[in-house]
């Protein structure tokens, strides 16, 4: 009878530390916790970086169409304010600068479709003698604005 007795006892000590975290277990479950974070931190990072990327991004978007545009008013003979929209002639080509939804469009004699500039809630073309001033507010609320000069005399204004 003592055997049993003794078999119990055993038994019971055995399912205490069944119940128990081992010191390993509880360094391998920080481990994982301490990648999950570490892995995450720059996702966080990331979204909340998105909107000063659209930023810089739109800033960027806005360089390049301010290039576009006065390398095509320089070499256009004629430049015209019509309906809001910028028409520059340029021997037989007449090209239209118009918003489009929430961009800024560029098609050749009514034809195509190029994007120029996303983004945008307001445009505004003013002719000013033989220059020509652009202003474009984003949808952010930034405004932009740009005046290109011409090398040429256009046509007067009527």
């Amino acid at each position: 009878m003592r055997e049993l007795h003794f078999f119990r006892k055993l038994k019971t000590v055995q399912y205490r530390n069944e119940k128990a975290f081992t010191l390993l277990e509880v360094l391998f479950a920080f481990s994982i916790f301490t990648t999950i974070v570490f892995f995450m931190l720059p996702v966080f990072q990331i979204i909340v970086d998105h909107k000063d990327s659209n930023a810089r991004l739109q800033e960027m978007e806005w360089d390049v169409f301010c290039s576009q545009v006065k390398k095509e008013i320089h070499i256009s003979s004629k430049v015209e304010v019509i309906s809001g929209r910028m028409v520059l002639t340029n021997n037989n080509e007449t090209v239209f600068y118009e918003k489009y939804g929430s961009s800024i469009r560029r098609r050749v004699n009514s034809t195509g479709h190029e994007t120029l500039l996303q983004n945008v809630s307001v445009v505004t073309f003013t002719r000013i003698k033989n220059s020509v001033k652009i202003v474009v507010k984003d949808i952010w609320g930034r405004e932009y604005s740009v005046m290109v000069h011409a090398y040429i005399e256009w046509v007067p204004l009527l």
